[in-house]
């Protein structure tokens, strides 16, 4: 198994860590944003797939997460929201390291993370794999930057089928929906008998044009 370079990141006035696959600086790289339940060990398995294809990878804990300080906020609308701002600050390191073409990938809590990030920032793409959990704006959904991947499951126990379907209606520009028959959400559906089909379309998706 990859072992990953721990990397702390200053995001506002916590302190992260960091899971880095691969070296620094590079063309393109990538930020992998885990869920509610679980960190960025949870990448271990796929972040190497994206150093295979020339990618550096890195896993950013959330505040509260296996060693992050502070604490995930919960999402009030109009307030600044410590994922995004978090995912943020994982950009910014990328970027300072030498990254011209920054991929997002995130998961339920992590999708609407990276999501919320391409609102602003010039992405190259960006996954949503189980998000939108819940219903967002039209006119923020068609705000995403960037190529946009939205990857669920057809009955997502947690509910986001609709809203992931609803906002991908609403996305401009290139997009791609992989909807699978299942009713996995987040980490889930990298476990599932078609976890490698998921995972090679997340790759390959991300690492198109390099």
């Amino acid at each position: 198994m990859t072992t990953p370079l721990t990397v702390p990141i200053r995001s506002g006035t916590e302190l992260l860590q960091a899971d880095l696959y691969g070296a620094l600086p590079a063309r393109r790289a990538v930020v992998l944003c885990h869920g509610e339940h679980w960190d960025a060990l949870g990448w271990r398995e796929i972040a190497p797939r994206f150093v295979e294809r020339g990618m550096p990878a890195l896993a950013v804990n959330l505040r509260g997460y296996d060693g992050s300080t502070g604490r995930s906020e919960q999402y009030e609308a109009g307030k600044p929201w410590s994922p995004i701002v978090d995912v943020g600050a994982g950009v910014q390191l990328l970027r300072e390291r030498g990254a011209a073409e920054i991929a997002l990938v995130g998961a339920s809590m992590g999708g609407h993370a990276v999501l919320g990030v391409a609102l602003e920032a010039d992405v190259e793409c960006v996954v949503a794999v189980s998000a939108p959990v819940v219903a967002v704006p039209d006119a923020m959904s068609a705000r995403v930057r960037g190529r946009k991947l939205y990857v669920a499951t057809s009955d997502d126990t947690m509910g986001a089928t609709p809203h992931v379907l609803a906002s991908f209606a609403a996305l401009s520009g290139e997009k791609r929906l992989l909807l699978i028959g299942g009713k996995e959400h987040s980490k889930g559906m990298f476990t599932a008998p078609y976890g490698e089909e998921v995972t090679t379309a997340i790759v390959d998706f991300v690492a198109r044009g390099l």
